[in-house]
């Protein structure tokens, strides 16, 4: 069966342009959407837009059911934004927040559409971080989410930033894809992410080139902007 395009609309001339739109819906309130923001000043090809960012009305996430909430704020975001035909939203969620039964219905409604996309992170999007820095997660001791966090926090000197990991990003995608083992089911085994997926659509549109050139030249500007910035804010702090 031929998959709808789920959009508000095909695309009208008027609207073709040189850019596609990565539509991110995810659970995190801080680290998925700071990690996946750096992407936008990797290439004018692609525009990230975090869905929270562009659709808030004040509520409580922690009162809301996840999977009701994260769907909800995607239907929202298409009503409001208006996604054409070459965009692509994306479904980013951990299993320690969803049943299998809610999993495999937020999965079967992605596949009616052609562009939906959901990764899912077993237990949690720190296991994608992990495999930026080490391929053998099967040696590590961490079983939970608070206990990878911490993990992830001792890989670097000053603990995570997403800065100190984006360059690692195309090792990530092979530890990655190659810890897959059920790699033709939406949901990963424990330990493992589709995330890869993900980034690999990312990098495709950007380009390798691209995302060299944003490596060696823009990236450490972004670094030295983050620096003055926890410098100018570390010295308004009062005595």
């Amino acid at each position: 069966m031929r998959k709808s395009r789920g959009y508000k609309r095909e695309t009208p001339s008027r609207l073709l342009r040189d850019y596609k739109v990565f539509a991110i819906a995810c659970e995190g309130q801080k680290r998925e959407p700071e990690y996946f923001n750096v992407f936008r000043y990797m290439s004018d090809r692609i525009k990230i837009d975090i869905i929270e960012d562009v659709v808030s009305d004040g509520e409580n996430i922690e009162n809301k059911s996840a999977p009701n909430w994260v769907l909800d704020r995607a239907m929202k975001y298409i009503d409001r934004v208006g996604l054409v035909e070459e965009d692509y939203l994306w479904f980013v969620i951990d299993s320690d927040r969803w049943d299998v039964d809610q999993i495999r219905v937020l999965a079967e409604h992605c596949a009616r559409f052609a562009n939906w996309q959901i990764v899912i992170s077993n237990p949690c999007f720190e296991v994608w971080l992990y495999f930026h820095k080490r391929s053998d997660i099967l040696s590590s001791a961490s079983d939970s989410c608070s206990k990878f966090k911490f993990e992830i926090s001792t890989f670097e000197n000053g603990g995570y930033h997403p800065y100190k990991f984006i360059p690692y990003l195309q090792d990530a995608i092979t530890n990655a894809k190659n810890a897959d083992t059920n790699a033709d089911h939406y949901l990963p085994e424990v330990k493992a992410t589709k995330v890869y997926q993900l980034a690999e659509a990312l990098l495709n549109v950007i380009g390798v080139s691209k995302f060299q050139s944003f490596l060696s030249i823009v990236l450490p500007k972004l670094i030295e902007e983050n620096v003055e910035k926890a410098r100018k804010s570390k010295k308004q702090k009062p005595a």
